[in-house]
Formats: C-alpha cells, sequence, structure tokens
C-alpha cells in the first residue's frame, strides 16, 4: 500500500472518529440539560405542592394538607420544612406516630450548628414540639425505644437530650437525669446539652451537681443572661474567677423549696410553638 493512500485511509478513519466523539458530546449536553431540566421541575411541583399544603392546613383541613405535603416532600425528600409541614398537619389529625416521624426527619434534615442556613429558633420549636409530642402520646413506648436505639447506636448527644426532655416532660427525673448525663458526656463542649442538664439541676434543687455543671456551661458561653440568672439563683457570681475553678463548687445549697420537676419548663430558648399555630413561613 503506497503511502498517499495510508494518508487518505488515516483521514477517513480520524473524521469517523470526530464524528462519533461530536455525536457523544452533543448527546452528553443534551442529558445534561434535560436532567437539569428535570430537577428544576420536581423543584418547581414541590414548592407548588408545599404552598397548596399550607393554603390547606390555614383552612383546617389537616388531612388534605398531610397529603399535599407528602407530595412535596416525595418531589424535594431533603427539604427539612416541608416535614415540619406534614408533622404539624398529622399532629392536628391525631395521626401522632405519623406526625413524630416527620418531625424527627425535619430535625435530620436541616442546618447543623454553626453553619450559615442554621435557626436556633426554628431548632428549638421542632425539637420541643417533638419532646412534647412523645412524651404525651407514646403510651407503647414504641417510639421512645426507637429513639434509644438510635441514639445507642448513632451516640447521638441531641438525641439523648432528646430523651432526657421527653423524661422530664414526664415526670421522672431519674430517667431524664441518666439522659442528660449522657448527652454532657458525649458533647462536653454542646453548649445546649450543658446548659439544660444544669438548669433542669437547678430545678431540681440539685445544687452541688447543678453548679458543677452550669459552670461548665458558662465557660461556653458567658453572654446568656438566664444561664447567669440561675448562677446567681443559687449562690454563685458569674466572671473570671468562676472560670478558673475545678472540681467541686463550694456553696450554701438554697431554702428547701422543692420544685415540682413535671412544671419545670426548659430554657425559654427552647420553648415550642403553640401546637395549634401554624409552622414556619415557608
Amino acid at each position: 500500500m503506497s503511502f498517499s493512500r495510508l494518508e487518505t485511509l488515516h483521514r477517513a478513519v480520524s473524521t469517523r472518529i470526530n464524528l462519533r466523539r461530536t455525536v457523544t458530546v452533543s448527546a452528553l449536553l443534551l442529558l445534561t440539560v434535560s436532567l437539569t431540566g428535570c430537577g428544576t421541575d420536581m423543584l418547581t411541583y414541590s414548592n407548588d405542592s408545599k404552598a397548596e399544603g399550607i393554603r390547606k392546613y390555614n383552612d383546617g383541613r389537616y388531612a388534605d394538607a398531610a397529603g399535599s405535603f407528602r407530595n412535596a416532600a416525595r418531589q424535594n425528600p431533603t427539604d427539612d420544612k416541608t416535614q415540619y409541614w406534614l408533622g404539624l398537619s398529622f399532629e392536628q389529625c391525631q395521626d401522632y406516630h405519623e406526625a413524630i416521624g416527620a418531625y424527627i426527619a425535619c430535625l435530620k434534615l436541616m442546618a447543623v450548628p454553626n453553619t450559615v442556613h442554621y435557626d436556633p429558633k426554628y431548632h428549638d420549636d421542632v425539637f420541643d414540639r417533638l419532646a412534647h409530642l412523645v412524651a404525651r402520646t407514646d403510651n407503647t413506648g414504641v417510639d421512645v425505644d426507637a429513639i434509644q436505639k438510635d441514639a445507642d447506636a448513632k451516640s447521638d448527644p441531641e438525641l439523648y437530650r432528646l430523651m432526657g426532655r421527653i423524661f422530664r416532660y414526664r415526670n421522672d427525673p431519674d430517667t431524664a437525669m441518666q439522659d442528660y448525663k449522657h448527652a454532657v458526656a458525649l458533647a462536653p463542649d454542646n453548649y445546649a446539652d450543658q446548659k439544660e442538664y444544669g438548669l433542669y439541676l437547678e430545678q431540681l434543687n440539685q445544687t452541688q451537681d447543678a453548679a458543677v455543671v452550669l459552670r461548665d456551661a458558662y465557660r461556653l458561653n458567658q453572654s446568656d443572661t438566664e444561664l447567669t440568672d440561675a448562677l446567681v439563683k443559687i449562690g454563685i457570681t458569674p466572671g473570671p474567677a468562676l472560670m478558673a475553678q475545678g472540681g467541686q463548687m463550694n456553696i450554701q445549697p438554697p431554702p428547701d423549696a422543692q420544685a415540682d420537676p413535671s412544671t419545670a419548663a426548659p430554657a425559654s430558648s427552647t420553648v415550642g410553638p403553640n401546637p395549634d399555630a401554624a409552622g414556619p413561613k415557608n
């Protein structure tokens, strides 16, 4: 075969290869555009379904609202606020087990602390509503057992704090303190865990233990007036000297007024919304 024929054959093969590459790239571009458009459409449908669900919820059509929020969740399963609205709807329908599942899903999906989209009040509203609902409605212990297993499997301090609050609302201080203590042991730098456990101990008049936990919380946050007020109430002066102290605190116990642990509320920043109130704006 002559050199000229080889050169001609090489050019023909190269042309075919380039053509195939062009077709492949074009197909990939079309697929990308198609998938992008599909994703945009799904988000649009999800937002439409959620907006429809909010209208139905505000009109008192809670079962219909739950159906709309289910559709929105299928179309966009990562939207935490859809799960919150779904929980509100199930709660109004007295489908408490499904409501608990939706609130748990909401907490798992929402932004975590120290990130730009984290909303502490929104988090605490969902957290407290969930704790109240489980404490009030889980008569068989199915939901408590599921949360406990999840906490044990993941060694999750927030789930142990949730358990602590549930048993706190059930007027079971021994179990509540056990769960709070576990949460604090797993995450000693978690201010929310330290504060809630310390305030609960103070409300139970366990002053010596409360002093140590509240001091540790104060080391993490010196600007919370609720915490500093609790320290002053048990005879401790906030300030640099407190932060330097270690070990047990040498304080005098408060008067013999006994707190009622069943009515003791958590930190004011963690009290949830009225069960009859609507959820987040979007």
